[in-house]
């Protein structure tokens, strides 16, 4: 695929105070995933203009939400903060519902991943375990204390699924870096991954757009998973199809 006719795919980027400066930043695997993966990356800085937003959606042809040191805020779930809720950051998460409910719209492709995976289950009314150790009864440790890039527990991947068909697997082994999951899917989504204790690990949309989260980090392990890898082929390729009908 020539670069003029790969297609440009924004990532939303994370933020954060670096050195006593607000800073925008995104750690390189995100961009690194899109590039091997024939896609061109365009990071996505937060921001209030809807204008400005509206400019982003009409340049990329498709859409990673990213995941990042934070957590969704709970009244967007209709809950009351928990005691172990981490930071939140209503201005990123406020771009990133804007950013997604514009490329709903255009049925432009997403791929949430880790904090983006549960933004997605959100926006369409899901809601989220605030914190596994102390609201579900797991048997795995969800934030590995091994290297991100190392897998670390299975997920079982359902039959009939669209991440099942991307795959080509059943199961797959990925890293786990969090400590929020999905309680409740969001209206029109289906559950295509679980871990072995149950927590909800991928989401897809059941219409016909490309619409997909999953909680691990595949842009971490793509080049040591080809569950992973594939993920990402697909997105791009989707991300392309949408930019020929342009």
């Amino acid at each position: 695929m020539g670069s003029m006719k790969a297609p440009l795919i924004g990532i939303t980027s994370d933020y954060n105070e670096i050195n006593g400066q607000n800073s925008f930043f995104i750690k390189e695997s995100y961009v690194t995933a899109v590039e091997v993966s024939g896609g061109i990356p365009l990071l996505l800085c937060p921001t209030k203009n809807e204008n400005s937003i509206s400019r982003f959606i009409n340049l990329i042809d498709g859409i990673l939400i990213s995941g990042g040191g934070f957590d969704i805020d709970p009244k967007l779930y209709g809950e009351e903060p928990h005691p172990r809720l981490g930071k939140i950051q209503p201005d990123r998460t406020d771009f990133e519902i804007k950013l997604l409910k514009f490329a709903v719209e255009k049925r432009m492709p997403v791929l949430g991943i880790c904090g983006g995976h549960q933004l997605i289950n959100v926006y369409f009314g899901g809601t989220l375990y605030q914190d596994i150790p102390s609201q579900y009864s797991e048997k795995i440790n969800h934030k590995q204390s091994t290297p991100s890039d190392i897998p670390y527990h299975k997920i079982e991947i359902h039959p009939s699924t669209r991440l099942s068909e991307i795959t080509g697997a059943d199961s797959s082994k990925v890293n786990s870096t969090h400590h929020q999951s999905i309680k409740k899917t969001g209206t029109g989504f289906n559950v295509s991954a679980v871990a072995e204790d149950g927590v909800i690990e991928a989401i897809e949309s059941n219409g016909d757009g490309f619409i997909v989260g999953v909680q691990w980090h595949p842009e971490r392990i793509y080049n040591k998973d080809s569950c992973s890898k594939n993920i990402f082929t697909e997105f791009i390729k989707e991300a392309n199809r949408f930019k020929q009908k342009k």
